[in-house]
C-alpha cells in the first residue's frame, strides 16, 4: 500500500437497478503511481471506474480523493478536483475535426484560460495530433483516435487520470503504442489508475495491481506479484 493514498476506494457497493456489481471493493492509489485494475469480463473493472467518477450509482461506501468524498460530487465537477476520464471505445465526436475534439477537453473554467499553454503541451506529446489538426475524427485508426481521446482528457490538467479499456479493439503494435504513452503521461507527474483483461500488459506497466473477480477484489500486489501469482493463473487459465 502507498504511504500517502490519493484516491481512497472504501467498502464500494454499486448496483445497477436490483442487480449488484460491485460487492464491498476497496483499493488505494498512491501519488504518482500507475494502478491496474484487471479483472475478465463482467468482473465490474469499468464500474469501479466509473463509480469514481460518478457515473455508476453507489449504494454504500466512499471514494475519496485527496480527503474529499467523490460520492458527493456531481461529475461535471470531477475536472475542477483534477480528475479526468478516458472512456471506453474512445467516445469522440466523429464529425469534427482532432483539434475541435482535443479543445473540448478545456471546457472546464478550471482551465480554459489555459487552453493555448494546454494545447500545445498536449501536441508536443503527441505530434501526430498537430499533424492531423484538421482531419475528420472519424476518419482516423482505432490507435490514432485513441492519442486523440487521451489529449482530450489531458487538457483539463489532471492530477489523476483514469483510463476505461485504453487498449480495447487496438492491433499490438499500436497497444505498444499506446503503453508507452501512458509510461510517459505517467512521467509527466500524472497518477495513472486503468483497466484491462491482459495480464501482462497490466501489471507489466503498473507499479500495484487488483484483481477483481465476481464484483470483489480478490488479490492486490505489486505488478510483479500480481504477474506470478496462482490466483491470476487460476482466474485466467484455469490452472
Amino acid at each position: 500500500m502507498p504511504d500517502t493514498a490519493m484516491l481512497q476506494v472504501r467498502d464500494l457497493n454499486v448496483l445497477y437497478g436490483d442487480y449488484q456489481v460491485l460487492w464491498d471493493v476497496s483499493m488505494e492509489v498512491g501519488q504518482g503511481e500507475v494502478v491496474a485494475v484487471l479483472g475478465p469480463n463482467g468482473s465490474g473493472k469499468s464500474t469501479v471506474l466509473k463509480a469514481i467518477m460518478g457515473l455508476a450509482p453507489v449504494k454504500s461506501g466512499a471514494v475519496m480523493f485527496e480527503g474529499k468524498d467523490l460520492t458527493k460530487v456531481p461529475t461535471h465537477e470531477m475536472v475542477g478536483l483534477g480528475i479526468s476520464m478516458v472512456l471506453e471505445r474512445r467516445r469522440l465526436f466523429s464529425q469534427m475535426t482532432v483539434r475541435e475534439n482535443v479543445l473540448l477537453g478545456a471546457y472546464h473554467r478550471s482551465v480554459n484560460k489555459e487552453t493555448k499553454s494546454r494545447l500545445e503541451w498536449v501536441e508536443n506529446m503527441f505530434p501526430i495530433l498537430a499533424e492531423r489538426r484538421d482531419q475528420v475524427a472519424g476518419r482516423m485508426s482505432g490507435g490514432e483516435q485513441q492519442m486523440v481521446a487521451i489529449a482530450r482528457s489531458l487538457m483539463s490538467k489532471p492530477r489523476l487520470l483514469l483510463m476505461d479499456e485504453p487498449y480495447l479493439g487496438l492491433a499490438p503494435r499500436i497497444v505498444k503504442q499506446i503503453a508507452d504513452m501512458i509510461k510517459r503521461v505517467n512521467q509527466e507527474g500524472i497518477t495513472v489508475i486503468f483497466n484491462e483483461q491482459n495480464v501482462q500488459l497490466s501489471f507489466g506497466l503498473s507499479d500495484r495491481g487488483y484483481l477483481l473477480e465476481g464484483g470483489r477484489v480478490v488479490l492486490s500486489g505489486t505488478g510483479d506479484e500480481m504477474i506470478h501469482s496462482d490466483v491470476i493463473r487460476r482466474v485466467y487459465l484455469g490452472a
